[in-house]
């Protein structure tokens, strides 16, 4: 069955498409599996990633790049196992953020191009070839309108999935420019590698859910 990843910026509505692909997928027979990416709340990896998010590590230009990549893929291969058994029982697994989020969020802290090139293929090697995690059947970038996601992150943000900063504010989400860069990486690889794009936007304002949801099934029905 179909490995499916969604990726985006920070309140990009990932959350509220996977909850209506798998009422789709349900309706039709199909069991499905979800997962979240970063497991903020699993031992070692992700309290090392929340950590690094809360800025104990220091800020979001004091971290080499790798070293942060290194932990989101440590925490992709811890979860690989249960996301292959899932496979093999004949699921079909959703991911929220899975390898291209690792490659735009820290490609967009670097400048220079040749090092960005040696960062992506670093990433994909050692995600994939080293620690052979499954590989997606299908990405796609939800792209929303700028202004929206600038609304979501100045907004006060609640819930149990934000227990990990323990009332501190995330380095990723603090920085709108940093954004913006992030999306700009997403873009890029949109354009040279496997990462289809969704356009969430409708007459220069966020489409509808059902409209956007409408657009990501044509593209999973195609590919997978």
């Amino acid at each position: 069955m179909p490995l499916i990843v969604l990726e985006g910026l920070d309140g990009a509505g990932k959350s509220t498409q996977v909850k209506m692909l798998t009422e789709y997928f349900e309706k039709l027979g199909k069991q499905v599996f979800f997962k979240h990416f970063p497991r903020l709340d699993s031992p070692y990896w992700g309290e090392m990633i929340a950590s690094f998010l809360r800025g104990e590590y220091g800020d979001i230009n004091q971290v080499h790049p790798q070293l942060v990549a290194a932990l989101y893929a440590g925490d992709r291969w811890d979860a690989s196992y249960e996301m292959l058994q899932h496979l093999k029982q004949g699921r079909v697994v959703f991911l929220d953020r899975y390898v291209y989020s690792n490659l735009a969020y820290q490609c967009a802290k670097v400048d220079n191009e040749e090092e960005k090139d040696r960062l992506r293929n670093w990433i994909l090697q050692f995600e994939f070839d080293y620690f052979k995690i499954p590989k997606p059947n299908i990405n796609l970038f939800l792209d929303v309108p700028q202004s929206f996601v600038e609304q979501k992150l100045k907004e006060q943000r609640t819930g149990d999935d934000r227990t990990y900063l323990k009332g501190k504010s995330d380095i990723h989400e603090k920085s709108l420019t940093f954004q913006q860069k992030v999306r700009q990486e997403y873009l890029y690889l949109c354009q040279h590698y496997e990462l289809i794009y969704i356009d969430c936007s409708l007459n220069g304002t966020l489409a509808p859910i059902e409209v956007v949801f409408n657009r990501l099934l044509e593209k999973i029905v195609k590919a997978c």
